[in-house]
C-alpha cells in the first residue's frame, strides 16, 4: 500500500434528512421515554422513602423531573443520530482499491476501516423503503476472517451505508474479490 496509489472508484455516501428525521426521531424518543419513565419511578419512590409516603404529594416533584429527563434524553439522542445520519456520512468516502476497500473520513491519509477483498466471501445489497426512493442502499461486505483459538473461521459484516449506484459498485467488489460472489 502506498500513499501514491490511486483507488479504482471513489463513492461518497449520501446522507438523507429524510432518514434522520424518520428513524433518528423514533430511535430518540423510545429511549427517551424509556429514561423518563424510568426517572420518573425512581424520583416518586426516592421521595416516597425520604418524605414518607404522603399520597401523591411527591409526585409534582418527580412529574417534573422525569420531565426534564425526558427532554435532555431526546435532544441528546437526537443530536447523536444527527452526528451518525447526517454530519458522518458528509465527511465519509468510500475507496475501492484492487485488493481492498477503505473507508475515510474528514479527507485523512488514513483509513478507519479496511476491508480486505481476498478474504470477501460475499456482496450483499440492501435497499429499504427510505433508501429506495432515493435509489441508494446498504451494501455489505462480508469478510471472512482467520480461524482463531477456538480454530473456526468467523464471518464479520462491514456495512457501507448510502451507496448512490450501489449495483455498479457491487458488480466492482465481486469483480475484484477473484470469487464466485453471486448477489444476494
Amino acid at each position: 500500500m502506498t500513499d501514491d496509489e490511486k483507488p479504482l472508484r471513489v463513492v461518497r455516501p449520501v446522507p438523507l434528512t429524510r432518514e434522520f428525521g424518520l428513524i433518528g426521531a423514533i430511535h430518540s424518543l423510545g429511549f427517551a421515554l424509556f429514561l423518563g419513565f424510568f426517572a420518573l419511578i425512581a424520583l416518586k419512590l426516592g421521595a416516597d422513602a425520604l418524605n414518607g409516603g404522603r399520597g401523591d404529594a411527591n409526585l409534582p416533584f418527580a412529574l417534573a423531573w422525569a420531565a426534564t429527563t425526558f427532554g435532555v434524553a431526546f435532544l441528546a439522542l437526537w443530536s447523536f443520530h444527527y452526528w451518525k445520519l447526517i454530519a458522518q456520512r458528509e465527511r465519509t468516502s468510500y475507496l475501492i482499491f484492487p485488493d481492498r476497500v477503505e473507508v475515510r473520513r474528514d479527507g485523512r491519509a488514513r483509513p478507519v476501516d479496511v476491508i480486505p477483498l481476498a478474504r470477501t466471501a460475499g456482496v450483499q445489497s440492501w435497499s429499504g423503503p427510505i433508501l429506495r426512493a432515493d435509489g441508494l442502499a446498504t451494501l455489505t461486505l462480508i469478510v471472512e476472517e482467520p480461524a482463531g483459538p477456538s480454530g473456526r473461521s468467523r464471518h464479520v459484516f462491514h456495512p457501507l451505508p448510502n451507496v448512490p449506484d450501489h449495483e455498479a459498485a457491487a458488480d466492482l467488489i465481486r469483480s475484484l474479490s477473484g470469487g464466485d460472489l453471486t448477489p444476494a
